[in-house]
């Protein structure tokens, strides 16, 4: 114990008369090469190791060669087994940074890896000595606590992994407690310093991959506490962004989960409080994300209800804010955009509603979202003079049943449900109705009208098959006799051309064999009443005769005068046997058969 203290007091008495010294001396050098050994030696003392702790940094200018063996000496002081030891080699790190500006980077890197220290005693000298370095260099010190924040994309081990995400917590606390102050008052403002700019980019960047309850507290606690987001709205729009590509991923990922997806809600949350509480960035940027993602049914439907009554609500109130900030627009272009925005929102009102409606979470928030949707679709209203479409009015009006069915003392509400369906009809167009409802909604006869006669008709159900099945008959007779006139000129012989157009053509007089103009029709049945009896003995000869020579001809099984039936030639044709055709009598032969002696017997044979 004796030789450490004489050790002691020998370093001592030799620093002092270095330090008496002026310039790079032999002396000088030979007592900071002392001071580094008496760090690593074994034997030293504690009192020794905190002396040099204090004498290395005064030295420390004066030999750029032995720089790194000192500062080396010096981060061994900070993980000495001694807190004390370890609380003079923080002090020392400090001292070395004054001494040596180009040290700050490098020695504040250290002393946030001290930050991990379980002694809350050398915890606060080691957030001293970062404050001292950060005043020092704010862009590098910032730079270098920004570093432990962002996660890095390289693979790591499980050691590796744990010890840095416990000191990125430890960053952040520090940069949202202990640094927030100095930082907002000596570093960023006024806005727009290398600071500002260092720690606004790398913690936007950090929100990509942080935890909820991280990004929370960067972006609540430490970036919207910066003055440049109070001064310039629009520098938010890059933290919202981050804000929104982390929702949209939470829920992409979640695609076939229907359990309540707390992480977006709480992105969205946050998102909400930038754009729309804090005024920090653009609300159009925010209401355009709600119109691509979450104005679908079954995207809503995922959250729990009263999970959907809260993010329609910040719908609403985001939609709420851009139509208040179209009178600030000053470019046409944006006005026109943010208009179609806000039409697109509002065409979507009647599926918010009617999934508030569904949610059946009627408390504060449930009633003000209500009340905020209608004022939104009464000043489109106004202002396009848009028509409600009929499902809209039909889902308001859903909200006042509801209201009278809950004894709701919502003034407000009601009266906009009034303004908004008083006069409004749905259009026969937009809404299906049955010939029985149609008819309910006739007007009335007046009174001073007389009734109409009643006529009682049979009732005939006639369809439209009927219909067309009739007209197709019509057509295919029509047609059919369209064919027969052209196939068939006996039937309808064509006129003469040198016919006057317009006069029936005139018949012509029928000649006999003889030259003689033959006999008509009425002469001849006038002499069958004289000479009957000749008449029919001539014609039953002229029929006898007929047959005959039927009978003998050899060209009658080939081609019979009255042709086959279907049944008639398939029969013939089975059984090759000669079929008799019977030729069918003229319309004279039919009247002089009427005196025929043979027709009077098998007449008095029925009788």
């Amino acid at each position: 114990m004796a030789d450490s203290d004489d050790k002691f007091k020998r370093i001592k008495a030799k620093v002092e008369r270095a330090a008496q010294d002026a310039g790079s001396t032999s002396l000088r050098r030979g007592v900071f090469r002392e001071l580094i050994h008496l760090v690593h030696s074994p034997q030293t003392s504690l009192q020794s190791k905190s002396y040099a702790a204090g004498q290395i940094p005064r030295f420390f200018n004066d030999f750029p060669d032995l720089e790194e063996e000192a500062i080396n000496a010096v981060y061994d002081l900070c993980e000495d087994h001694d807190s004390k030891v370890r609380i003079d080699g923080y002090n020392a790190v400090t001292q070395v940074s004054y001494a040596q500006h180009r040290w700050v980077k490098r020695n504040a890197d250290v002393l946030v890896q001290l930050l991990q220290s379980d002694e809350p005693e050398e915890v606060a000298v080691v957030k001293t000595a970062l404050l001292k370095h950060l005043d020092m260099d704010p862009p590098a010190v910032l730079g270098v606590m920004c570093d432990q924040v962002v996660p890095l994309e390289e693979d790591l081990d499980e050691f590796e992994r744990q010890t840095r995400e416990r000191l990125r917590s430890l960053v952040i606390m520090f940069l949202a407690t202990d640094a927030l102050g100095v930082i907002v008052e000596k570093y960023t403002d006024p806005p727009d310093s290398e600071a500002e700019q260092v720690l606004v980019s790398q913690l936007v960047l950090s929100i990509r991959g942080l935890e909820i309850r991280e990004v929370e507290l960067v972006v609540r606690d430490i970036l919207l506490s910066l003055p440049c987001y109070r001064v310039y709205p629009s520098r938010g729009d890059s933290m919202l962004l981050a804000l929104l590509d982390r929702a949209k991923e939470s829920l992409q990922q979640r695609a076939g989960n229907y359990e309540p997806l707390s992480s977006t809600r709480s992105f969205l949350a946050l998102a909400q409080f930038v754009a729309i509480d804090r005024h920090a960035a653009s609300p159009a940027i925010l209401l355009q994300f709600y119109l691509s993602f979450l104005m679908g049914r079954m995207v809503l439907q995922k959250f729990s209800p009263q999970d959907r009554v809260d993010i329609i609500s910040w719908i609403s109130e985001t939609l709420l804010v851009c139509d208040a900030e179209m009178d600030k627009l000053q470019q046409a272009s944006s006005q026109d955009q943010l208009r179609r925005l806000l039409s697109q929102t509002v065409d979507a009102s009647s599926l918010l509603l009617e999934i508030l409606f569904d949610s059946k979470v009627y408390n504060p928030v449930f009633w003000r979202t209500v009340e905020t949707l209608l004022q939104a679709v009464s000043a489109r209203k106004k202002r396009d003079n848009w028509t409600l479409p009929s499902h809209l009015i039909s889902v308001i009006r859903k909200f006042q049943e509801l209201l009278v069915q809950n004894n709701e003392n919502t003034t407000d509400i009601q009266n906009l449900i009034r303004l908004l369906t008083d006069n409004q009809s749905i259009p026969l167009n937009d809404s299906a109705q049955t010939p029985r409802e149609m008819n309910n909604k006739l007007p009335e006869r007046p009174s001073h009208l007389p009734e109409p006669p009643a006529v009682n008709l049979p009732r005939q159900k006639y369809s439209t098959t009927q219909h067309a099945h009739r007209r197709s008959l019509v057509k295919d007779i029509v047609n059919k006799d369209t064919r027969d006139s052209t196939s068939n000129p006996m039937i309808f012989p064509k006129r003469s051309n040198s016919s006057a157009e317009g006069m029936p053509e005139t018949k012509r007089a029928k000649i006999g064999l003889k030259g003689q103009p033959a006999p008509s029709l009425l002469s001849r049945l006038a002499g069958t009443e004289s000479t009957g009896a000749f008449t029919s003995e001539h014609a039953r000869r002229r029929r006898r005769g007929k047959r005959e020579s039927r009978e003998t001809s050899p060209e009658l099984e080939k081609h019979p005068m009255t042709g086959y039936s279907i049944k008639g030639a398939a029969s013939a044709h089975r059984s090759g046997r000669n079929m008799e055709t019977v030729q069918a009598a003229s319309l004279l032969g039919r009247l002089e058969s009427v005196n025929d002696p043979a027709r009077d017997d098998l007449a008095g044979r029925w009788e």
